[in-house]
């Protein structure tokens, strides 16, 4: 009895702070942060013997190259998502951890137009760029129902080194939808981290591109 009656005060609490979030919530920009490639658990494979260069990444989605989602509570609050610093930096790094957390050696290369004519790999046995189609994660936010729906779209450029050539093209894609009765900004960016680094495993687990890197 005592515990059926704490599960409904648990819960009538729970709606309570809930609508008093809700109601307390103003518009504006807010600063979503902790969006990190999340690496496969498991042991470390042996060092690669190649050395990955890793170009920024552009950012062609259009608009802000600081926003990355929205939040919307109501018709007149919303939170536009934003990221420290740029959509373009937080891919660029997030693949660099990715590379390293398969022992591979990663050096930072300079812009790069992805074209065969315009490589530039001194000291590289691969060069990476690509282009940032989608990023982005969209919250409806009501009492006690929050969906949130992350989607991530890169074009990425593997290049020879020593060949200066293009030896493969892929297009990423990966989304992630989940609904909780709260809503939180660890999980809007754990959203967005799993969808990034589901895409860049993609390119990770391309046979052509293993084949370049072993």
């Amino acid at each position: 009895m005592k515990k059926g009656l704490l599960g409904i005060l648990t819960a009538a609490a729970v709606v309570v702070l809930a609508v008093v979030l809700a109601g307390c919530a103003k518009s504006g920009p807010v600063l979503l942060q902790d969006i990190l490639y999340q690496a496969p658990t498991g042991t470390a494979p042996e060092r690669a013997k190649v050395i990955v260069g890793v170009s920024p990444f552009k950012d062609v989605r259009g608009g802000s190259t600081s926003i990355l989602g929205k939040r919307i509570i109501s018709d007149d609050v919303q939170n536009d998502l934003v990221v420290q610093g740029t959509v373009a930096d937080l891919v660029t790094a997030a693949l660099k951890d990715a590379l390293q957390s398969r022992s591979i050696t990663v050096k930072d290369a300079p812009a790069w137009d992805l074209n065969a004519e315009t490589i530039k790999a001194d000291g590289m046995n691969i060069l990476i760029g690509g282009e940032i189609k989608t990023l982005w994660v969209d919250v409806a936010s009501q009492p006690l129902n929050v969906k949130t729906s992350a989607a991530v779209q890169l074009r990425v450029f593997a290049a020879d080194g020593a060949e200066k050539k293009i030896f493969r093209t892929l297009v990423l894609n990966s989304k992630v939808e989940r609904q909780d009765i709260a809503f939180s900004y660890d999980t809007t960016a754990g959203a967005l981290s799993e969808a990034l680094s589901s895409a860049l495993n993609q390119l990770l687990k391309d046979d052509e591109f293993k084949r370049k890197i072993q």
